[in-house]
């Protein structure tokens, strides 16, 4: 007995799967005036407008058809896009009529496309790789410890003690202790906010 076709259930593991697939097909389809959010988005979007339906007496599996469905909204949204900005191109700027091949993507929209992928640092991954390059020369585990919590509590040596659960005088102590190590990394422990 073959079962009639099904509206497809979206569960967060497949609309994630269809984000993916929207930021893989993006830099293929779309020029560099192209927002990779936006088309991202707008694929999401159509996707959850209309669910499509599901026959798994074809033999396909859902995330082929999600992927099918994704790439074709990805292709018009860019084809709109040019065409929408099409008749404005002789004003903005002159066409490259001798090479035939598109522009490339955009810093930006890389940079976009890097933090949407998950393939960029993020802000706080790039704070951290600071911060673990500047404790470097600090051997002790629970020293770095330390300045790592006085860091993040910006200088404050009375919230660094309340989180570490140790009085004020011993955190000063021995942050008086590191000074010169955390001196030479290029960070003054003593100065309004812990900056050099």
């Amino acid at each position: 007995m073959n079962p009639s076709p099904q509206e497809l259930k979206l569960t967060p593991d497949l609309l994630e799967y269809a984000r993916a697939v929207a930021l893989k097909e993006a830099p293929k389809h779309c020029g560099s005036r192209i927002s990779y959010d936006d088309v991202v988005q707008e694929a999401i979007l159509h996707l959850l407008s209309r669910p499509p339906k599901f026959d798994p007496s074809r033999g396909a599996s859902e995330k082929t058809l999600i992927y099918t469905i994704v790439q074709r909204a990805v292709i018009k949204y860019a084809e709109r896009e040019r065409k929408h900005v099409s008749p404005l191109r002789p004003f903005d700027e002159p066409a490259d009529e001798s090479s035939g091949a598109l522009a490339g993507p955009t810093e930006d929209q890389m940079r976009t496309h890097r933090r949407l992928t998950g393939k960029g640092p993020t802000k706080h991954a790039t704070l951290q790789a600071v911060v673990d390059e500047m404790l470097i020369y600090i051997d002790n585990e629970e020293s770095r410890a330390l300045c790592r919590l006085f860091i993040e509590c910006d200088g404050n040596t009375s919230a660094t003690a309340r989180r570490m659960g140790m009085t004020e005088g011993a955190i000063r102590y021995r942050l008086k202790m590191l000074a010169p190590k955390l001196l030479a990394a290029g960070f003054n422990p003593f100065s309004q906010g812990g900056d050099t």
